[in-house]
């Protein structure tokens, strides 16, 4: 169950998963912590590096498990390629992409060259592929079928104990349609879900049937999204938008608690 504050003060567990939805505008920069274990999925844009910094360094964060990118957009795989280059380390930097397309564009191609120059791994995810982090596992997914950046971009399931969370990149409404009709009806259901694209593509409504979140996070403004609002409320649904202050979701491997600290702008 999703409960929406935080964590009771006793009878609460150290051992948790805690995804982190940090603050960085219209762009993704999801922080995973399990086990004493940190992981990056997307890193937002350049021009909000100093949010990302800011929420990792109040943690005391310098070293990644693992930083993964789910698709080369700027809003996506900048802030990853100024943590590196700004000595924030990492075991491996994972990506869904071939030579041909790393050398293709000039994102993806420069921040896999500074993960070679500060001696990170680089690491090509198919789909399919598990990564664990502490003890939470996060398998990937990835459509082909369509030559967009956007229908392209890797998403990730992440289980801990009897708890999951969908993380949905940018895929469009094609993209949602393929995991609806291909994926087992008890891979696709999560607890949360974090909206694909920021709340711009409209979610499809058997995507959302067969994934049925309680709670769904929204990595954009609040007057930053279209019909999705609308969508939301017909499920009784009251999301939040991660572009108005870092989302905090943990979990003891049964119950979620969720809560946001608003940027002061914001309040």
């Amino acid at each position: 169950k999703v409960y929406m504050g935080k964590p009771p003060a006793e009878g609460w567990t150290e051992d948790v998963l805690r995804v982190t939805a940090i603050p960085v505008g219209e762009g993704d920069a999801l922080l995973l912590e399990c086990g004493g274990e940190a992981m990056m999925v997307d890193g937002g844009p350049s021009a909000l590096y100093h949010q990302l910094t800011g929420a990792l360094d109040v943690r005391g964060i310098k070293h990644f498990k693992a930083i993964l990118n789910t698709h080369y957009h700027d809003d996506h795989i900048n802030g990853l390629y100024h943590l590196m280059k700004n000595d924030y380390t990492a075991d491996e930097y994972m990506h869904p992409y071939s030579n041909v397309m790393v050398q293709g564009d000039k994102f993806e191609k420069r921040t896999v060259e500074m993960a070679q120059k500060k001696g990170i791994t680089v690491h090509r995810l198919y789909k399919g592929d598990v990564i664990t982090l502490g003890g939470a596992s996060i398998q990937v997914f990835r459509y082909w079928d369509i030559p967009n950046a956007n229908a392209r971009s890797m998403i990730e399931r992440v289980q801990f104990g009897e708890a999951s969370i969908w993380l949905t990149a940018d895929i469009t409404g094609l993209s949602q349609e393929y995991y609806a009709g291909a994926l087992e009806p008890e891979v696709l259901k999560a607890d949360i879900m974090k909206v694909p694209h920021h709340g711009i593509t409209p979610v499809q409504a058997d995507f959302m049937d067969a994934v049925a979140p309680e709670f769904c996070v929204i990595t954009n403004y609040e007057d930053g999204v279209g019909m999705i609002k609308g969508r939301m409320e017909e499920r009784g649904i009251t999301p939040l938008y991660s572009a108005e202050g870092e989302i905090i979701m943990e979990t003891d491997g049964r119950d979620w608690y969720v809560w946001q600290n608003l940027l002061k702008e914001a309040e």
